[in-house]
Protein backbone atom coordinates (compact mmCIF):
# COMPACT_ATOMS: atom_id res chain seq x y z
CA UNK A 1 0.00 0.00 0.00
CA UNK A 2 2.95 2.67 0.65
CA UNK A 3 4.06 1.59 -2.77
CA UNK A 4 1.31 2.14 -3.84
CA UNK A 5 0.31 5.98 -2.33
CA UNK A 6 4.40 6.72 -3.72
CA UNK A 7 3.60 6.05 -7.32
CA UNK A 8 -0.26 7.71 -7.20
CA UNK A 9 1.61 10.68 -5.39
CA UNK A 10 4.88 10.83 -7.93
CA UNK A 11 1.98 10.39 -10.95
CA UNK A 12 -0.28 13.23 -10.07
CA UNK A 13 2.90 15.45 -9.33
CA UNK A 14 4.57 14.64 -12.99
CA UNK A 15 0.50 15.16 -13.77
CA UNK A 16 -0.38 18.74 -12.30
CA UNK A 17 3.04 19.90 -13.26
CA UNK A 18 2.21 18.99 -17.26
CA UNK A 19 -0.89 21.19 -16.86
CA UNK A 20 1.27 24.21 -15.13
CA UNK A 21 3.45 24.06 -17.73
CA UNK A 22 0.41 24.38 -20.44
CA UNK A 23 0.36 21.41 -22.08
CA UNK A 24 -2.28 19.93 -23.98
CA UNK A 25 -5.08 18.08 -22.09
CA UNK A 26 -7.21 15.58 -24.19
CA UNK A 27 -10.88 15.79 -22.60
CA UNK A 28 -13.28 12.96 -23.43
CA UNK A 29 -16.66 14.59 -24.19
CA UNK A 30 -19.86 13.55 -22.48
CA UNK A 31 -21.14 10.95 -24.36
CA UNK A 32 -25.10 12.76 -23.94
CA UNK A 33 -23.58 15.82 -25.13
CA UNK A 34 -22.42 13.96 -28.06
CA UNK A 35 -26.07 11.95 -28.62
CA UNK A 36 -27.63 15.65 -28.49
CA UNK A 37 -25.32 17.49 -31.03
CA UNK A 38 -26.07 14.23 -33.82
CA UNK A 39 -29.73 14.80 -32.71
CA UNK A 40 -29.78 18.29 -33.20
CA UNK A 41 -28.27 17.35 -36.89
CA UNK A 42 -30.97 14.84 -37.56
CA UNK A 43 -33.67 17.46 -36.93
CA UNK A 44 -32.16 20.07 -38.94
CA UNK A 45 -35.08 21.51 -41.52
CA UNK A 46 -34.98 23.32 -44.80
CA UNK A 47 -37.45 25.78 -45.31
CA UNK A 48 -38.21 28.09 -47.84
CA UNK A 49 -40.49 31.59 -47.88
CA UNK A 50 -41.66 32.13 -51.68
CA UNK A 51 -43.33 35.72 -51.77
CA UNK A 52 -45.18 37.09 -55.21
CA UNK A 53 -41.93 38.81 -56.04
CA UNK A 54 -38.71 40.40 -54.71
CA UNK A 55 -39.47 44.00 -55.08
CA UNK A 56 -41.37 45.36 -52.14
CA UNK A 57 -39.98 45.97 -48.37
CA UNK A 58 -43.55 44.22 -47.11
CA UNK A 59 -41.51 40.92 -48.46
CA UNK A 60 -38.57 42.54 -47.14
CA UNK A 61 -40.22 42.51 -43.30
CA UNK A 62 -41.52 38.98 -43.76
CA UNK A 63 -37.73 37.37 -44.46
CA UNK A 64 -37.15 39.20 -41.13
CA UNK A 65 -39.88 37.82 -39.40
CA UNK A 66 -38.62 34.50 -40.90
CA UNK A 67 -34.71 34.94 -39.74
CA UNK A 68 -35.55 36.30 -36.38
CA UNK A 69 -37.48 32.68 -35.40
CA UNK A 70 -34.72 30.86 -37.83
CA UNK A 71 -32.00 32.73 -35.14
CA UNK A 72 -34.10 31.78 -32.15
CA UNK A 73 -35.16 28.12 -32.69
CA UNK A 74 -31.65 26.88 -34.71
CA UNK A 75 -30.89 24.06 -36.99
CA UNK A 76 -33.16 25.30 -39.84
CA UNK A 77 -31.31 25.88 -43.16
CA UNK A 78 -33.63 28.76 -44.81
CA UNK A 79 -33.74 31.07 -47.54
CA UNK A 80 -36.16 33.69 -49.23
CA UNK A 81 -37.16 33.12 -53.02
CA UNK A 82 -39.53 34.25 -55.37
CA UNK A 83 -39.64 35.39 -59.01
CA UNK A 84 -38.47 38.65 -60.67
CA UNK A 85 -42.50 39.63 -61.57
CA UNK A 86 -45.27 39.11 -59.73
CA UNK A 87 -46.59 35.69 -62.22
CA UNK A 88 -47.53 32.72 -61.88
CA UNK A 89 -45.44 30.58 -63.98
CA UNK A 90 -41.88 32.16 -62.52
CA UNK A 91 -43.51 31.49 -58.83
CA UNK A 92 -44.31 27.76 -59.78
CA UNK A 93 -40.57 27.23 -61.03
CA UNK A 94 -39.60 28.51 -57.37
CA UNK A 95 -41.62 25.97 -55.88
CA UNK A 96 -40.67 23.56 -58.19
CA UNK A 97 -36.81 24.11 -57.35
CA UNK A 98 -37.29 24.95 -53.35
CA UNK A 99 -39.16 20.70 -53.56
CA UNK A 100 -36.68 19.58 -56.00
CA UNK A 101 -34.21 21.17 -53.54
CA UNK A 102 -34.82 18.87 -50.40
CA UNK A 103 -37.56 21.60 -48.90
CA UNK A 104 -39.17 20.42 -45.91
CA UNK A 105 -41.52 23.62 -45.40
CA UNK A 106 -42.41 26.67 -47.71
CA UNK A 107 -43.50 29.78 -46.23
CA UNK A 108 -45.37 30.94 -49.20
CA UNK A 109 -47.35 34.05 -50.06
CA UNK A 110 -49.35 32.96 -53.54
CA UNK A 111 -49.10 34.77 -56.68
CA UNK A 112 -52.89 34.07 -57.69
CA UNK A 113 -55.54 31.77 -55.50
CA UNK A 114 -55.41 29.07 -58.73
CA UNK A 115 -52.62 29.64 -60.78
CA UNK A 116 -49.24 27.84 -58.79
CA UNK A 117 -51.88 24.79 -57.39
CA UNK A 118 -49.96 22.62 -59.57
CA UNK A 119 -46.81 23.01 -57.83
CA UNK A 120 -48.46 22.91 -54.85
CA UNK A 121 -49.65 19.77 -55.23
CA UNK A 122 -46.38 18.17 -56.20
CA UNK A 123 -45.14 19.75 -53.11
CA UNK A 124 -47.40 18.52 -50.77
CA UNK A 125 -47.25 15.02 -52.63
CA UNK A 126 -43.42 15.48 -51.39
CA UNK A 127 -44.50 15.57 -47.96
CA UNK A 128 -43.36 19.33 -47.80
CA UNK A 129 -45.13 21.27 -45.34
CA UNK A 130 -47.20 24.91 -46.75
CA UNK A 131 -47.84 27.66 -44.68
CA UNK A 132 -49.36 30.36 -46.62
CA UNK A 133 -48.36 33.90 -45.71
CA UNK A 134 -50.55 37.21 -46.85
CA UNK A 135 -52.02 35.86 -49.63
CA UNK A 136 -52.99 32.23 -50.00
CA UNK A 137 -53.75 30.11 -52.78
CA UNK A 138 -56.77 27.79 -52.81
CA UNK A 139 -55.00 24.51 -52.03
CA UNK A 140 -55.06 23.19 -48.49
CA UNK A 141 -52.15 24.40 -45.90
CA UNK A 142 -51.49 23.73 -42.41
CA UNK A 143 -52.15 27.50 -42.04
CA UNK A 144 -52.09 30.87 -43.41
CA UNK A 145 -51.15 33.77 -41.42
CA UNK A 146 -52.38 37.08 -42.82
CA UNK A 147 -54.44 40.55 -41.97
CA UNK A 148 -57.89 40.10 -41.51
CA UNK A 149 -58.36 41.57 -45.11
CA UNK A 150 -61.84 42.94 -45.85
CA UNK A 151 -61.77 44.16 -42.06
CA UNK A 152 -58.62 46.07 -42.84
CA UNK A 153 -60.59 47.45 -45.56
CA UNK A 154 -63.23 48.81 -43.72
CA UNK A 155 -60.84 50.03 -41.25
CA UNK A 156 -59.75 52.08 -44.39
CA UNK A 157 -62.54 53.14 -45.39
CA UNK A 158 -63.69 54.32 -42.41
CA UNK A 159 -60.86 56.35 -41.89
CA UNK A 160 -60.59 57.99 -45.44
CA UNK A 161 -64.70 58.80 -44.40
CA UNK A 162 -62.76 60.64 -41.34
CA UNK A 163 -60.13 62.85 -43.20
CA UNK A 164 -63.09 63.78 -45.58
CA UNK A 165 -65.16 64.89 -43.05
CA UNK A 166 -61.99 66.88 -41.62
CA UNK A 167 -61.79 68.44 -45.06
CA UNK A 168 -64.81 69.50 -45.53
CA UNK A 169 -65.96 66.93 -47.78
CA UNK A 170 -69.05 65.51 -48.19
CA UNK A 171 -69.71 63.90 -51.49
CA UNK A 172 -67.80 63.51 -54.50
CA UNK A 173 -65.60 60.23 -56.73
CA UNK A 174 -63.35 58.34 -55.32
CA UNK A 175 -60.72 55.98 -57.09
CA UNK A 176 -59.56 53.16 -55.73
CA UNK A 177 -56.33 51.67 -57.19
CA UNK A 178 -55.35 47.96 -56.85
CA UNK A 179 -51.89 46.34 -58.49
CA UNK A 180 -53.32 43.13 -60.37
CA UNK A 181 -56.97 41.74 -60.43
CA UNK A 182 -55.72 38.13 -59.36
CA UNK A 183 -54.54 38.84 -56.04
CA UNK A 184 -57.24 37.84 -53.45
CA UNK A 185 -55.59 40.14 -50.15
CA UNK A 186 -56.65 43.34 -52.23
CA UNK A 187 -59.91 42.27 -53.71
CA UNK A 188 -60.59 41.57 -49.86
CA UNK A 189 -59.61 44.77 -49.08
CA UNK A 190 -61.11 46.64 -51.79
CA UNK A 191 -64.52 44.31 -50.79
CA UNK A 192 -64.25 45.78 -47.04
CA UNK A 193 -63.47 49.50 -48.20
CA UNK A 194 -67.06 49.67 -50.58
CA UNK A 195 -68.77 48.88 -47.63
CA UNK A 196 -68.10 51.45 -45.56
CA UNK A 197 -68.99 53.81 -48.67
CA UNK A 198 -71.93 52.08 -50.02
CA UNK A 199 -73.89 53.93 -47.04
CA UNK A 200 -72.72 57.36 -48.23
CA UNK A 201 -72.91 60.41 -50.92
CA UNK A 202 -69.95 59.73 -52.39
CA UNK A 203 -69.46 57.54 -55.34
CA UNK A 204 -66.33 55.07 -56.07
CA UNK A 205 -65.15 54.45 -59.25
CA UNK A 206 -64.43 50.90 -60.76
CA UNK A 207 -61.02 49.50 -59.80
CA UNK A 208 -58.17 50.61 -61.30
CA UNK A 209 -55.17 48.10 -62.00
CA UNK A 210 -51.84 49.11 -61.79
CA UNK A 211 -50.41 46.07 -63.16
CA UNK A 212 -47.07 46.60 -62.00
CA UNK A 213 -46.76 50.06 -63.93
CA UNK A 214 -46.81 53.16 -61.33
CA UNK A 215 -46.90 55.87 -64.20
CA UNK A 216 -50.48 54.10 -65.09
CA UNK A 217 -52.02 55.43 -61.72
CA UNK A 218 -49.95 58.94 -62.15
CA UNK A 219 -51.65 59.37 -65.13
CA UNK A 220 -55.27 58.34 -64.61
CA UNK A 221 -54.64 60.47 -61.25
CA UNK A 222 -53.63 63.45 -63.35
CA UNK A 223 -56.54 63.09 -65.65
CA UNK A 224 -59.08 62.86 -62.92
CA UNK A 225 -58.26 66.30 -60.92
CA UNK A 226 -62.20 65.71 -60.21
CA UNK A 227 -62.15 63.29 -58.03
CA UNK A 228 -62.06 63.96 -53.84
CA UNK A 229 -59.84 61.40 -52.75
CA UNK A 230 -57.71 57.91 -54.06
CA UNK A 231 -57.61 54.28 -52.12
CA UNK A 232 -53.81 52.81 -52.50
CA UNK A 233 -55.08 49.02 -51.39
CA UNK A 234 -51.12 48.24 -50.95
CA UNK A 235 -47.43 49.44 -50.63
CA UNK A 236 -46.89 49.80 -54.44
CA UNK A 237 -50.26 51.82 -55.28
CA UNK A 238 -49.76 53.93 -51.96
CA UNK A 239 -46.39 54.98 -53.04
CA UNK A 240 -47.41 55.79 -56.55
CA UNK A 241 -50.94 57.92 -55.39
CA UNK A 242 -47.91 59.77 -52.96
CA UNK A 243 -45.81 60.99 -55.43
CA UNK A 244 -48.29 61.87 -57.47
CA UNK A 245 -49.99 64.19 -54.95
CA UNK A 246 -46.18 65.41 -54.42
CA UNK A 247 -44.95 65.94 -57.29
CA UNK A 248 -48.48 67.53 -58.64
CA UNK A 249 -49.23 69.60 -55.99
CA UNK A 250 -52.77 68.11 -55.69
CA UNK A 251 -54.60 68.17 -52.54
CA UNK A 252 -56.56 64.99 -52.97
CA UNK A 253 -57.03 63.04 -49.95
CA UNK A 254 -54.98 59.74 -49.86
CA UNK A 255 -55.67 56.65 -47.98
CA UNK A 256 -52.80 54.03 -48.38
CA UNK A 257 -51.40 50.81 -46.96
CA UNK A 258 -48.77 49.07 -45.86
CA UNK A 259 -45.32 50.95 -44.31
CA UNK A 260 -42.55 51.02 -46.09
CA UNK A 261 -40.06 53.93 -45.13
CA UNK A 262 -40.89 55.59 -48.48
CA UNK A 263 -44.45 55.21 -47.85
CA UNK A 264 -44.20 56.68 -44.35
CA UNK A 265 -42.12 59.45 -45.68
CA UNK A 266 -45.15 61.00 -48.09
CA UNK A 267 -47.13 60.53 -45.15
CA UNK A 268 -44.94 62.42 -43.17
CA UNK A 269 -44.71 65.30 -45.67
CA UNK A 270 -48.66 65.32 -45.88
CA UNK A 271 -49.18 63.58 -49.30
CA UNK A 272 -50.92 60.45 -47.19
CA UNK A 273 -53.62 61.30 -45.12
CA UNK A 274 -53.00 57.97 -43.54
CA UNK A 275 -51.84 54.37 -43.91
CA UNK A 276 -52.49 51.25 -42.40
CA UNK A 277 -49.78 49.26 -41.23
CA UNK A 278 -49.44 45.14 -41.42
CA UNK A 279 -47.48 43.27 -39.17
CA UNK A 280 -45.40 41.47 -41.68
CA UNK A 281 -42.83 40.18 -39.58
CA UNK A 282 -44.64 38.71 -37.30
CA UNK A 283 -46.14 36.86 -40.01
CA UNK A 284 -42.69 35.72 -41.16
CA UNK A 285 -41.63 35.18 -37.46
CA UNK A 286 -44.95 32.47 -36.37
CA UNK A 287 -44.94 31.07 -40.03
CA UNK A 288 -41.66 29.41 -38.98
CA UNK A 289 -42.50 28.94 -35.61
CA UNK A 290 -45.63 26.82 -37.15
CA UNK A 291 -43.78 25.01 -39.78
CA UNK A 292 -40.71 23.55 -37.46
CA UNK A 293 -43.66 23.09 -34.47
CA UNK A 294 -45.76 21.15 -37.70
CA UNK A 295 -42.42 18.88 -38.51
CA UNK A 296 -41.74 18.11 -35.38
CA UNK A 297 -45.08 16.44 -34.62
CA UNK A 298 -46.29 18.89 -32.39
CA UNK A 299 -48.65 21.45 -34.42
CA UNK A 300 -51.54 19.37 -36.37
CA UNK A 301 -53.76 22.05 -37.59
CA UNK A 302 -54.44 22.34 -40.82
CA UNK A 303 -55.94 25.52 -43.12
CA UNK A 304 -55.80 27.44 -39.70
CA UNK A 305 -56.49 31.10 -40.09
CA UNK A 306 -54.33 33.49 -38.03
CA UNK A 307 -55.25 37.20 -38.24
CA UNK A 308 -52.20 38.72 -37.55
CA UNK A 309 -54.01 42.62 -36.97
CA UNK A 310 -53.61 45.93 -38.59
CA UNK A 311 -52.58 49.68 -37.04
CA UNK A 312 -53.58 52.60 -38.38
CA UNK A 313 -50.94 55.46 -38.78
CA UNK A 314 -51.41 59.16 -39.29
CA UNK A 315 -48.63 61.73 -39.59
CA UNK A 316 -49.08 62.31 -35.48
CA UNK A 317 -48.59 59.12 -34.94
CA UNK A 318 -45.13 58.78 -36.87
Amino acid sequence: MKIFKAFFFIFMTIFLAGCAAGDDIVVIEDSSAVAKKETAREDDYKIYLITMDLADDFWKSIDSGCRQAVGEIGGIAYEWTGPDVNEDAPQMKCIDAAVADGADAILLAASSPRGVNESLKKAADAGVKIIYVDNAAEFDCVAFLATDNEFAGEIAGETLLQGLAEAGVTSGTIGIMVNKANVTSTALRVRGFRKVFAVTNFTLDDTFFMEDDPQRIKDFVAEHPEYVAFFGSNERTALALGEQMRDSGSKQIVMGFDTSDAVLTLMHGGYLYATLQQRPQLMGHDGIKIAVETLRGEYSGTNVRIDTGVTVLKKDSI
